[in-house]
């Protein structure tokens, strides 16, 4: 009775009970009129009032036409009414808070804008701490280094000294510690269920400060956590109560603890995180560089559990539901458990809650052997998700998991998916081989099969990847074409993976002397597995970092693959099928080609462009010259190496820019170098320049670029005062400081001070120059007046004296990280004329000098405002 979830043949789940009658998909409809809504109210944002009137005005017209037998006007009312309880639904969970809720803290009158507010609170854990180790040289003082602790703590108490006041909402926990101290294990013993009371400085989510970073301020609010909670230590957190041990969340915590150990315990150091990644969901022990590796060679999809794992967990424990000749309702209720169970252990994201309920429903639909519609399941599961979460319709994860599951639906229903043995360019002894089996040794018999099988693969692969492509290069800036051939060929050796995994947790855990075996399989897999994306990753032109597409391209694009795959052409008479169809499959490679025109033939612009990239406490500044030319001074900062890559590749990019001709290092802090290693080796850089000094110092980070550039064969230049690059008509930049013999104890006075001028206008750009260095500036030359001043030192006062003010009487003063006092404190030092940008408080800063000498100053948070 019972059969195996693969046997089911996708036309047998789509067919009409009716012979010969037209397939209904009631909720496609059902589902567009839902996500209009939430559109529209993302859009427009009406108020809540308007849409429940809008609400009850069309129920009473459904009432209406229904009872006057008008069922037409009757489903227009309903599907319209679907639009508003979306729009409703959309302003409810963006829009509306409680009275009592934990950010309208942040909305009082005594709370002032960037400016953090002490308070207590008391709340429970809700999401499993995270510790994040930055690496030695990410570290303010390596010789103690800190870790944070993060948290999601959902607040229940707050506590004014006095009183406690009751208050709801989630924030976003971070507790800073020294690494492996008492204090730090306290912390990270915490778990989901704990209540705790916590003191530290409540403050908002700071908005992104580059146009092309990722809004991380957003990404918390679609969770509903919108502020974040500073602890300096975990002193500062108190344990109210425990979770019982007896409570599901301790039962949860003791078995994915438990499934963790033993995928620990049997991976070597290398593929750790790849297995708790596969298995668990668990991302955080990833290293960028196995994320970018996998991403470059089109696997990335299979770190993140999504529908490939849940549907073969599904077939998995169905399989042996069928081994054991279980009867059909057991069966199904064995596998509603498992998938529940396993949805319980792991976080559960779109794309996951998308395979579960589909996997449920086909499940609910074979015990009472009902014909199933598979667009009505992927529907329904969609409505699901976007009630839960409406702000998951603008998700990338949710939108490529859907648009990769239509290509999947649409691949399947298609003759030469089918039938691929009936195709004409298969040769005609293979063709009548693959007719009757009789005619079939073992080894063709195997080999049919095989072709088949990789044939499949690479028709669903090659389809998914054409459909999100597109929104991939858009979010991510990445396209991977070698990703249709390694999903192909490796498919089977994945689910291999998978299987072993699968056994090794749920096996293992109950028969632990095959853990050793089967760990050791699981593990010489990931092993394989790693050395195949190493390997395809490092291919030349397997990957391409491109700038993405405008929005009004992909979604012509979008237009023109539903034109070439809609059916509408089969109504047309006989002469005309013929060009129609081909026309219609023309149609998207030739929008494809007119993309890259436009792009290639979108003339540059005839303006100096500077932009000063907001990377935290560091430097980066890139030069635009109208000929074409382009410069990157400085590159680092304090955060994350691959954070600050991030912002000065997204830049790059997105400003049309595959590769700088010339990076400027002023000299050897860290906080000015650190990304430029990162940019080298994924070739964002023609040449280098630097001061002598920066050699002088020999630190290692200063050798290691050098070492990196030199395997790249980058050019490296020593350069110093009165040398010069010329960067087309009337643009020039000129180096001001040091001298090529000037020497200094320290590297912050030996800062390389350049002086950039086009028609008439001037920008000088100084690093972190101070001390003896900035004197011998200011008494060497000439007294000027520039238009922009680099802020030395990230606005330092010991830098940023009344002298430089004299010297240089700037119009606009840039401070490149600083802090929230940094810009008052420069306003008492330079004139009142000066106006004073950071990028801490602005953003990024773009500086645009015409052809006529006119000077515009934008900064983004400014100008997105």
């Amino acid at each position: 009775m019972s059969e195996s979830l693969s046997t089911i043949n996708p036309q047998e789940i789509d067919q009409n009970p009716t012979q010969g009658s037209r397939e209904r998909s009631p909720a496609f409809s059902v589902l567009l009129c839902f996500a209009l809504g939430i559109l529209i109210d993302s859009w427009i944002e009406l108020d809540l009032v308007y849409w429940l009137l809008l609400s009850i005005m069309l129920s009473t017209i459904w009432g209406l036409c229904y009872r006057s037998h008008k069922y037409s006007q009757a489903a227009i009312a309903l599907l319209l009414l679907t639009a508003c309880l979306g729009g409703v639904r959309h302003h409810e969970f963006w829009f509306c808070h409680a009275p009592q809720h934990i950010s309208r803290l942040l909305k009082s009158p005594e709370y002032s804008e960037g400016q953090a507010q002490l308070i207590r609170v008391t709340g429970v854990i809700c999401k499993s701490p995270q510790i994040e180790t930055p690496a030695d040289e990410e570290q303010f003082n390596p010789n103690q280094p800190k870790q944070r602790t993060n948290l999601i703590l959902n607040c229940s108490e707050l506590n004014t000294g006095t009183n406690n006041i009751p208050v709801t909402g989630k924030i976003f926990v971070s507790i800073h510690d020294q690494v492996d101290s008492p204090q730090a294990k306290r912390a990270a013993s915490f778990s989901v269920g704990d209540t705790i009371d916590v003191c530290g400085k409540l403050k908002e989510f700071s908005p992104k400060e580059n146009p092309y970073d990722y809004d991380f301020q957003n990404h918390f609010r679609k969770e509903q956590v919108e502020a974040i909670l500073a602890l300096k230590s975990s002193h500062a957190v108190h344990l109210v109560a425990k979770t019982p041990a007896s409570s599901w969340s301790s039962l949860r915590k003791q078995i994915h603890d438990s499934f963790s150990h033993l995928i620990r315990e049997n991976t070597s150091e290398s593929t750790q995180a790849i297995g708790l990644a596969l298995l668990l969901g668990d991302r955080s022990e990833l290293s960028p560089q196995v994320r970018n590796q996998f991403s470059q060679s089109g696997l990335i999809h299979f770190l993140a559990i999504s529908g490939l794992h849940i549907g073969f967990f599904s077939a998995f424990i169905w399989s042996i539901c069928h081994l054991l000749n279980l009867p059909r309702t057991i069966a199904v209720a064995l596998l509603l458990f498992a998938i529940l169970f396993y949805l319980s252990i792991i976080e559960i994201r779109p794309p996951i809650l998308r395979a579960a309920s589909f996997c449920a429903m086909v499940t609910l639909g074979l015990v009472s052997w009902r014909t199933i519609t598979t667009i009505n399941l992927v529907c329904i599961s969609a409505i699901l998700i976007l009630i839960i979460n409406p702000t998951d319709l603008f998700d990338i994860g949710t939108q490529l998991s859907f648009l990769a599951v239509a290509a999947i639906l649409w691949t399947v229903q298609q003759d030469f998916f089918q039938n691929p043995f009936q195709q004409t360019w298969i040769p005609l002894r293979w063709r009548i081989l693959a007719s009757d089996s009789v005619l079939q040794t073992s080894l063709q018999w195997f080999l049919i099969r095989y072709f088949r099988l990789l044939y499949s693969v690479f028709l669903i692969t090659f389809f998914i990847w054409l459909v999100t492509a597109p929104l991939v290069l858009y979010h991510f800036q990445l396209l991977a074409p070698i990703g249709i051939l390694v999903n192909t060929f490796i498919f089977p050796f994945l689910f291999l993976i998978l299987l072993l995994g699968y056994l090794l947790i749920f096996l293992g855990s109950l028969l632990p002397f095959l853990s050793g075996v089967l760990g050791g399989g699981f593990d010489y897999c990931l092993r394989a597995l790693l050395w195949i994306v190493e390997f395809t990753s490092a291919i030349p032109f397997s990957h391409f970092d491109l700038s993405g597409p405008p929005v009004w391209w992909i979604l012509l694009y979008y237009l023109f693959l539903i034109l070439a795959i809609s059916p509408g052409y089969r109504k047309i008479k006989d002469k005309g099928k013929w060009f129609l169809r081909k026309i219609r499959l023309l149609i998207v490679p030739a929008w494809i080609f007119a993309g890259l025109l436009i792009a290639l033939l979108s003339s540059g612009s005839k303006s100096l462009q500077c932009t000063f990239i907001a990377v935290n406490h560091g430097v980066s500044i890139l030069i635009e010259s109208p000929g074409g030319k382009t410069i990157l001074y400085d590159a680092g900062s304090m955060s994350p190496v691959e954070q600050t890559c991030s912002k000065i590749k997204n830049t790059l990019l997105a400003h049309g820019i595959r590769r700088v001709d010339l990076l400027l290092i002023s000299h050897a802090d860290r906080d000015h170098y650190n990304a430029a290693a990162e940019l080298i080796s994924k070739h964002y850089i023609r040449e280098i320049a630097f001061p002598q000094a920066f050699l002088k110092q020999k630190q290692p980070g200063v050798i290691s670029l050098c070492n990196i550039a030199a395997q790249n064969r980058i050019p490296i230049k020593i350069i110093g005062k009165g040398d010069h690059f010329n960067l087309g008509d009337e643009t020039k930049l000129e180096v001001l400081h040091p001298g090529f013999e000037d020497q200094y104890r320290e590297d912050n006075p030996a800062s390389l001070t350049v002086l950039l001028s086009h028609h008439g206008r001037k920008i000088l750009l100084t690093g972190d120059l101070e001390g003896r260095g900035l004197e011998k500036l200011l008494t060497e030359n000439a007294a000027m007046s520039v238009d922009i001043l680099l802020s030395p030192h990230h606005g330092s006062t010991t830098a940023n004296t009344f002298d430089l003010d004299r010297w240089a009487r700037p119009d606009y003063l840039i401070v490149s990280g600083g802090q929230r006092q940094t810009i008052p404190k420069l306003q008492s030092v330079f004139s009142a004329s000066t106006q004073i940008y950071s990028t801490h408080k602005h953003g990024s800063i773009t500086c645009l000098i015409d052809e006529a000498g006119n000077l515009d100053v934008i900064p983004f948070r400014s100008a997105m405002n």
